[in-house]
């Protein structure tokens, strides 16, 4: 069994992904890991790209007949998942020295710990992009200290969410709150499991000390559902969200 199951979902982007999957290897030196790709029904040259990675063994490689969106994507690959660990990433992610094992620490030591995201940083600018999500008075979530370049100095600190283009949570927790709810396209997918972890008792941190670069939202079509996604999460959550956010 790998230490850690990594799910990605992917459309395009073959670049992104290449590189992706290269810093994977560059930085995954010390860790049995194993490497989920889901294919929802690229249109350029990933299907290629996946028959390349086929060879090796850490690497399976799924392909949807018809584009069902990253909730459905990423449950399909979870669904594969051989470790008891899982890690949902990003394709346009581009990874650095410790970012697994500083997560897998939190997880491991941070009390009653469910879900661990971590620090990512928008390489076009050098600031944070994302170290957290809270909850406004509202009930929407907001992201702790965007725009901001320094790191909080402790290991790790506890927000209400944080951002599924990195995180990490337990394959049965994860299968407990029912994966990624495919309402949701493309957007607060991650937000509301972070909700329902919570639901249930258990706490969302992020790793100070795992910091990745994130090209943020380049994927195809990324914001086309926003406006939907906004009003089924305020449908389904604020009247809870808005007390932990006046509780912030």
């Amino acid at each position: 069994m790998p230490e850690i199951s990594i799910i990605t979902a992917l459309y395009n982007c073959v670049g992104l992904t290449r590189q992706y999957v290269e810093s994977l290897e560059k930085t995954l030196t010390n860790i049995d890991w194993e490497l989920i790709l889901i294919d929802d029904a690229s249109s350029d040259e990933t299907p290629a790209f996946l028959e390349e990675l086929k060879k090796n063994p850490r690497v399976q490689c799924l392909r949807n007949e018809t584009n069902i969106g990253y909730s459905a994507s990423n449950n399909r690959g979870a669904i594969q998942a051989n470790s008891d660990k899982l890690a949902f990433l990003n394709n346009d992610l581009v990874l650095s020295e410790g970012w697994l094992e500083q997560m897998l620490s939190v997880l491991e030591e941070a009390e009653n710990a469910g879900v661990v995201g971590n620090i990512q940083f928008n390489p076009n600018t050098g600031l944070i992009d994302h170290a957290g999500v809270f909850f406004g008075l509202d009930g929407m979530p907001r992201q702790a200290r965007k725009n901001r370049a320094r790191v909080p100095t402790v290991p790790y600190s506890e927000w209400n969410a944080v951002t599924a283009a990195c995180m990490i949570i337990p394959k049965p927790l994860f299968e407990e709150c029912g994966g990624f709810d495919e309402d949701y396209r493309n957007g607060f997918e991650d937000i509301d499991l972070c909700a329902k972890v919570r639901q249930k008792g258990f706490r969302i941190y992020v790793a100070n000390r795992s910091k990745i670069d994130h090209l943020v939202s380049v994927s195809p079509g990324r914001h086309k559902h926003n406006d939907r996604n906004s009003k089924l999460f305020q449908e389904r959550w604020t009247h809870i969200t808005s007390e932990w956010g006046a509780k912030e």
